[in-house]
């Protein structure tokens, strides 16, 4: 007597969603790193997957029917350090770095204005005795304060939020909030942008799914609304262009160990 089948995640506002993947040639599944394949740690570096979800990432990876990407505002040295050196497409630094599948490498770097205006940034949070909690990235500058408590933290968001957004037209640079800071970017190139490039190499009927949490993930859930699926991870109170929601690692976990299953079944 053969066991049923496991249950199927109810991916929301998407009702036909296992269907489609079952019938789907090429697929492409494109996922954030930090709250999506890892919960946030107070230390970047020791933010780590969830017990198994290397192993289904390099195994979605390797099949020949799709294509798998790795999307983070994080340098792809650190997504390499955490996730292992896998065979497949890292795009680092919200779209300014791009590593193949067969290592080459791109990097769009900013441009001088935006580098002065970076520097201009650094030495705002330095003066306002913030420089431990500073990350320099190729395009941005992120402030994280995960290691305050939340009435704190917030205090020294608000504040460097105010003060950077004041320089961000004279550089064009931009300033965001993320869970656990603030960060300051270049503008010019995003996570959408670089969805919205690696899906043209995709054939015409790939069933298409971005999954991320953060608020520079809405960039690439404008573009799926064009081409596919996005998927936000958080609360359902959330405020998000994506069609459907998971809400943590976990359940993002339970989504990969479907896709799998179901992708295997063809």
């Amino acid at each position: 007597m053969t066991s049923a089948p496991p249950e199927l995640p109810w991916i929301m506002d998407v009702p036909d969603f296992w269907s489609r993947l079952r019938s789907a040639r090429t697929k492409f599944l494109a996922l954030d790193y930090d709250g999506t394949l890892a919960p946030f740690h107070v230390d970047p570096m020791k933010a780590l997957p969830l017990p198994g979800i290397t192993e289904l990432v390099r195994t979605l990876g390797e099949r020949p029917d799709t294509t798998l990407a790795i999307i983070s505002g994080r340098p792809i040295a650190e997504i390499l350090e955490l996730l292992g050196d896998l065979r497949i497409t890292v795009v680092g630094s919200h779209g300014r770095e791009i590593r193949r599948s067969d290592s080459r490498t791109f990097v769009d770097p900013p441009t001088t204005e935006q580098r002065e205006g970076l520097e201009a940034a650094r030495k705002i949070a330095i003066n306002a005795g913030h420089e431990r909690i500073l990350e320099r990235k190729i395009a941005s500058l992120a402030l994280h304060t995960r290691m305050f408590p939340q009435d704190k933290a917030t205090k020294i968001e608000n504040v460097i939020f105010q003060e950077w957004s004041t320089i961000t037209q004279e550089y064009r640079l931009e300033c965001l909030r993320f869970n656990g800071g603030v960060e300051i970017r270049c503008l010019g190139r995003h996570k959408g942008d670089v969805v919205g490039e690696l899906l043209q190499e995709q054939p015409r009927e790939t069933l298409s799914v971005y999954v991320g949490d953060d608020v520079t993930d809405e960039d690439a859930f404008m573009v799926m609304r064009e081409y596919g699926v996005g998927i936000k991870v958080g609360e359902p109170n959330t405020t998000t262009a994506a069609t459907s929601l998971l809400r943590d690692c976990e359940e993002v976990k339970a989504f990969l160990e479907a896709w799998s299953s179901v992708a295997s079944e063809v």
